[in-house]
């Protein structure tokens, strides 16, 4: 009798844990196809945009491909009787934008023509719309699209840009995230990319704006100036003696000149190296790594609209003196124009992120619009009061500090200057940039302005920058 109740007790256990291992075989299923489904949501559209992929080359034999324009109408590419792919007949403006639209091979992945292959190659047509056009004898046509960009705006920076300068230039409007200008030097002629693809040096094909990953220097101090606001108390009463000259770890920071006692408005208008590498010491790596965390560095962007390298605030080496140095966007901090950008765009919007777009309108074969692509929900990263305050600190830039140079006549400009080191005994001139935005809601123009080798931000982006806020609000785009 024990015998059998011992038997019977055993089967019990192997009939649970069968079903219980049935379940978790079912459970680790149930996930698989919930991440497949979830892989092609997110990265499908990059699927289907990959150059290599054969189904791309396939559906140009029988698809013509649609026209990219621009927000005002102007055709930027589209498909001739001959089956080609044509461009603008300004040469000026086919370059201006040629890494947005970028090229008929898909020699430009990120390129327009290339990473909405889905919708101008007709991917996204309806069974209904492929049906009508086989009983009607259509032939089939993809998408039209129309983007966010100003071609006018584009040409305008391409010439206003330094002559034989490398860079990149950024105009967003920060209220609806659209991304007016991504002007990328040098430029390449989509007719004629024979040349560019002969001088591979040149990077003609890279979109600096989304792909160029640059030491952002001291724009990246706002940055550790939110860290600061946020995680510091009586702020009001800090105070720093610069004397040109910072020691930590086996390093120093220095300044080209003294700048005296320093509270924190006047360290971030005067852009003090020195200050902000005190100030790291008191924040120290985890505080100012949350913040660049918040503000998206180390963060994969998966924008719908566009491919954008991920900018890194690197955390593995704790020494004091790389601290000191990423405090002031030095070391091995990297960033994109669009990125910092997309920062100017949050403190304007009073600390609440916005996916970046650039698809305006989705235009099928019949005339009727398509819906766009979904974009994440906005999200506050931080404080209004926090926002608040670093606008304050970025108009003291442009009215008294390193920024003087973007200020306009007529409205008034919040931003930050960067100069960033390129060599350690600054042999090479430092990469110039200039961040900034107008604070008018009735002007809602962010920008962005790095010149590689420019030298310094506030004597050489910051006009530039100038130049580009007020021919956006002459356009009134």
């Amino acid at each position: 009798m024990a015998f059998c109740l011992k038997g019977a007790f055993a089967i019990k256990i192997i009939r649970l844990r069968s079903r219980l291992m049935i379940f978790l075989m079912l459970g680790l299923f149930a996930l698989t196809i919930a991440y497949f489904c979830y892989s092609v949501y997110i990265y499908g559209g990059r699927w289907v945009a990959n150059p290599y992929n054969p189904r791309i080359n396939n559906q140009k034999r029988y698809v013509k491909m649609g026209q990219v324009m621009d927000r005002s109408g102007v055709v930027l590419a589209y498909t001739g009787t001959d089956g080609k792919r044509h461009y603008n007949s300004s040469e000026k403006i086919r370059r201006s934008v040629s890494q947005v639209v970028g090229d008929s091979d898909g020699k430009v992945s990120t390129g327009v023509d290339t990473f909405h292959a889905q919708y101008l190659l007709g991917f996204k047509t309806s069974l209904f719309e492929r049906v009508r056009d086989a009983v009607t004898g259509q032939e089939q046509e993809g998408d039209s699209l129309e983007l966010t960009i100003s071609s006018e705006l584009s040409g305008y920076i391409t010439e206003q840009f330094p002559s034989g300068k490398r860079g990149a230039v950024v105009v967003m409007n920060y209220k609806t995230a659209e991304v007016l200008a991504m002007v990328s030097l040098p430029q390449f002629d989509p007719v004629n990319l024979e040349a560019a693809l002969g001088d591979p040096e040149a990077g003609a094909l890279m979109n600096r704006c989304t792909q160029g990953l640059y030491p952002p220097g001291s724009t990246f101090k706002i940055v550790t100036m939110i860290s600061a606001v946020d995680h510091l108390s009586n702020l009001d009463d800090f105070a720093f003696d610069c004397t040109g000259y910072y020691p930590v770890g086996n390093y120093s920071v220095t300044e080209t000149s003294a700048h005296g006692i320093q509270n924190l408005r006047s360290a971030f208008a005067n852009s003090c190296n020195t200050t902000f590498a005190a100030l790291s010491q008191q924040l120290g790596y985890r505080l100012i790594g949350d913040t660049a965390g918040q503000l998206g560095f180390n963060e994969n962007f998966m924008f719908n609209d566009m491919i954008v390298y991920n900018s890194s605030y690197p955390i593995d080496d704790l020494s004091p003196e790389d601290l000191a140095w990423s405090s002031i966007g030095q070391g091995r901090v990297l960033a994109t124009p669009l990125h910092m950008a997309l920062i100017a765009c949050t403190i304007a919007n009073r600390g609440v992120f916005k996916e970046p777009r650039l698809l305006h309108r989705i235009i099928t074969a019949g005339g009727s619009d398509r819906i766009l692509p979904f974009v994440a929900a906005d999200r506050s990263v931080i404080t209004y009061t926090t926002a608040e305050r670093l606008e304050q600190d970025m108009i003291d830039v442009v009215r008294n500090g390193t920024g003087t140079r973007a200020a306009l006549s007529n409205y008034t400009v919040a931003g930050k200057t960067g100069s960033a080191e390129v060599s350690n005994d600054k042999s090479v001139d430092a990469h110039a940039w200039f961040v900034g935005y107008v604070t008018d809601s009735a002007a809602p123009y962010a920008v962005c302005v790095l010149i590689e080798n420019g030298g310094s931000g506030g004597r050489n982006a910051a006009p530039l920058a100038r130049k580009v806020l007020q021919k956006a609000i002459q356009m009134k785009l």
